[in-house]
């Protein structure tokens, strides 16, 4: 079999002329003149075909880092069309440019039924995309600006027809090497950028250890401007390849890389406070216990048979009584209780697992105790005057115990297992042991000693795992990994389901279902009843309009559009924005906020001017300079601008200048990394009747007389204009995949994704019970995906639904036959 059989060299290259046609196209007009994002997008894409002229597989990897990150919508306001379908573009013309060259073997092939699924779901793919588009309306650059044109559909089409176009790609690249050189590395180095964005986020706006306040974050994902679960999604499709990177490490520092990624991807997965990601997290780990548990690691290898049914109650005896004493140690002594209980816990897992001189113990305790009295007796802490920090005495002692615990067992040949080294680790220990009750009563008082006690009383009865026959565990590589990931989980998870917003979102999770029950049984009441809507659905991207003008509650979501005069006397082909004021019963509702990043310096005073024009009192125009990265402002400073009413006898339609002077205060301030970005915000208030402004001519002035605002006349619609609705994000978002395919593709779509989806799963399910570990990872992030898919509709996230597709894609891939073996002449 050839990898292009079925698409002849000929119209390959058609094809790769008409991406690479395509490409520079969408070069010409895109927003490059900019901020620094255009500049490293600029970089960016002849790197990237330089590699693929040199390493052509290599795409393999870069599409599955750069499609999470390669995200500049809130600096180019450019969300249609993206910086990731220029690269897909590049993509194209490279690979089917090769593809028409010299016949090669496939790297892999589809099955029958696979096919077939395919088929099944590119035609209901097409049928939901000309129902969604249709009638097409005039191309003009205004139909490009809001969710609410028709060519929404081809937003979210382009993410199934990128997989298809991809597809002979991976069939000539995608064997089972290429895919654990390329795919694997390429879904790690995405996972990491996302992590650390959400960790820079965190740091720069709540905080890192602020885990009260309600800032949810966003990280690199521009299309949770309104909402959705983006992030979510990402996570659970990569969390379980960080699992799989740990498990897979062969050496220390492969699987201490592994161990800081799976750390961060957790750290960014607990700082969403999304119910969703939590279980979807968990239904991942449990289809891996599934897994662990039928097909015990290492079993094949290890001569022992597994662990019989009392080990295996006894581990998970300790795992309990661990976990509920580390919850307790949070709650009475704070992070600094529960970073020593994990750290005594963890001393003694591994201590456990050496064959200690019981004999040496009575002197080793006796001696790390006078050690001890002497040490906290003459740790000088002078009367009114407290050490600060770690010099403190209980965190100073624990400190040093910890580094001498961690020389005693340090591997270093047969001298690390000496009775000499070990007796100095029992000393060490008991150290330790002293030191945590110390911090607990230093911090908590009397309340914390018996948690302490309790806790030092389980890492005793740990140390007794080399007495049983056989031990519970074995100080190997899997049992490290596996001890490693549960010490991490427990960190992130005992102090986040504690805090004060966590708490309270799961407070409120039954009243939050409700509302959540209630949009659904509206969205299936504003889908129209007759055949066609039912068996091949509204059109795909057809909610958000039909939202807006077929909602039950008759409600008036707010809107941005860009207009042009028209007829009007020396303005015509005059260009500006039309912002629109929620219409709600209530009589406020969710604003829609214009916005575009500046680079403002703090304490300078700057001059905004712009033209206004309203038609009456309302609405009211709206603007302020905040610290934001997508949603949910901090700090801002409004800008007093206040319009004035119509004059008698004015002509209607005039246009009124303003300019107002402001000072930046705070904003701009800080480190360059750790500086919040600034964004102006411009929106329209009014009350229970929806009501627009016009705008046009923005301008803000530095002292120095540099504009900063760019595409202020609005000749370009929406270059470098974003918008953003912070809270209500029901208008835009179906909020379940299984809806959403049913809603928008109807019966067609959502059936032959489900049979995809199946076959998918099932060919995965009999790979991992085979021993394939990447298969149960691979098969572990579609789980979690669907379960964020619960009550979210990811699919509506083009970049997400491309990643979800190739990793199905993936999944179906099948080795080609083997060549028949030519028979020798006799």
């Amino acid at each position: 079999m050839l990898a292009h059989a079925a698409l002849p060299g000929l119209a390959a290259r058609l094809l790769a002329l008409l991406a690479g046609a395509a490409c520079m196209l969408a070069l010409r007009h895109y927003p490059l003149d900019h901020g620094w994002p255009a500049l490293l997008f600029a970089t960016l894409l002849p790197a990237y075909f330089l590699l693929l002229c040199w390493r052509p597989a290599c795409w393999l990897f870069c599409l599955p880092a750069l499609l999470p990150v390669l995200d500049l919508a809130p600096w180019t306001g450019w969300f249609f069309f993206e910086e990731i379908d220029v690269l897909l573009l590049l993509t194209v013309a490279c690979g089917y440019w090769r593809l028409g060259g010299p016949a090669r073997p496939a790297a892999a092939q589809l099955s029958p039924a696979a096919r077939a699924c395919l088929l099944l779901c590119s035609l209901a793919w097409l049928a939901a995309l000309l129902r969604g588009v249709l009638p097409l309306p005039p191309p003009a650059v205004y139909a490009w600006d809001n969710y609410l044109s028709p060519y929404n559909s081809l937003r979210l089409g382009k993410a199934w027809a990128w997989s298809m176009l991809l597809l002979p790609l991976l069939l000539r690249d995608g064997n089972a090497a290429a895919l654990r050189r390329y795919a694997l590395p390429g879904m790690l180095a995405g996972l990491a950028m996302v992590s650390l964005f959400a960790l820079w986020e965190r740091a720069v706006f709540p905080g890192v250890m602020n885990l009260s306040s309600d800032y949810r974050i966003t990280a690199p994902f521009s299309a949770m401007h309104t909402g959705g679960a983006a992030l979510d999604g990402y996570l659970a499709l990569s969390l379980p390849f960080a699992g799989l990177w740990l498990a897979r490490a062969r050496s220390r520092w492969p699987a201490a890389l592994a161990m800081l990624l799976l750390a961060l991807a957790l750290h960014a997965a607990c700082a969403t406070f999304s119910r969703g990601l939590y279980a979807a997290v968990a239904a991942a780990v449990l289809l891996a216990l599934w897994h662990v548990l039928r097909t015990p690691p290492g079993a094949a290898r290890r001569p022992a048979g597994p662990l019989p049914a009392r080990g295996r109650l006894l581990r998970l005896l300790l795992a309990g009584l661990g976990t509920v004493l580390l919850v307790t140690m949070f709650s009475l002594a704070g992070y600094r209780g529960l970073l020593a209980a994990v750290v005594m816990l963890a001393a003694s897992f591994v201590l456990a697992a050496r064959s200690l001189p019981w004999r040496l113990a009575p002197a080793t305790v006796l001696c790390a105790l006078c050690l001890q009295g002497l040490l906290a007796g003459w740790w000088p802490e002078p009367a009114g005057q407290q050490a600060a920090g770690w010099l403190k005495g209980p965190y100073f002692l624990f400190l040093m115990s910890t580094m001498l615990l961690a020389g005693a067992l340090w591997p270093g040949g047969a001298a690390s297992k000496s009775p000499a080294r070990l007796g100095l680790a029992m000393m060490a220990w008991t150290m330790l042991a002293c030191n945590l009750v110390w911090i607990g009563w230093h911090w908590a008082g009397a309340p914390a000693l018996m948690p302490a006690g309790l806790v030092v009383l389980l890492a005793m009865l740990m140390l007794c795992n080399g007495r049983l026959r056989p031990p519970l565990w074995r100080l190997d590589r899997a049992s490290l990994s596996m001890a490693g990931a549960a010490a991490i989980v427990l960190l992130l998870a005992i102090p986040v389901s504690a805090s004060y917003y966590a708490a309270e979102r799961f407070a409120t999770t039954a009243f939050d279902m409700q509302g959540r029950l209630r949009h659904w049984r509206q969205v299936r009441a504003m889908q129209p009843s007759d055949w066609g809507d039912q068996l091949f659905g509204m059109g795909m991207g057809s909610f958000p309009a039909t939202y807006y003008w077929h909602n039950p509650q008759r409600e008036v979501p707010a809107s941005i559009a860009y207009a042009e005069e028209v007829g009007q006397p020396g303005n015509a082909g005059n260009t500006y924005v039309r912002l629109a004021s929620p219409g709600y019963s209530a009589g406020y509702g969710e604003l829609l906020r214009l916005l575009q990043r500046l680079p403002v310096q703090p304490a300078r005073r700057y001059t905004l001017a712009l033209d206004a024009r309203r038609s009456g009192t309302m609405p009211v125009l709206l603007v302020r300079l905040c610290q934001r990265q997508l949603l949910y402002a901090q700090n801002c400073v409004p800008i007093p601008l206040h319009l004035r009413l119509p004059q008698p006898g004015e002509p209607a339609g005039t246009w009124q200048h303003y300019e107002v002077a402001f000072d930046s205060a705070w904003l701009g301030a800080g480190a360059w990394l750790l500086r919040p970005p600034v964004q102006l915000e411009l929106a329209a208030s009014g009350t229970a009747a929806s009501s627009v402004i016009e705008l046009d001519n923005l301008s803000l002035h530095a002292p120095g007389g540099e504009e900063l605002i760019a595409n202020g006349r609005f000749t370009q619609a929406n270059n470098y204009w974003f918008f953003s609705s912070d809270h209500h994000h029901l208008p835009w978002h179906i909020k379940s995949l299984a809806l959403h395919l049913l809603v928008e593709t109807g019966w067609c779509g959502a059936l032959s994704m489900l049979g995809l989806l199946a076959l998918a799963g099932l060919r995965l399910l009999r790979q991992a019970a085979g021993g394939d570990q990447g298969a149960l990872a691979c098969a572990a992030a579609l789980l979690g995906f669907l379960v964020v898919g619960l009550f979210d509709s990811l699919l509506d996230v083009p970049r997400i639904a491309l990643l979800c597709y190739l990793m199905l894609l993936c999944a179906l891939l099948q080795p080609p036959p083997s060549p028949p073996a030519e028979s020798t002449p006799p």
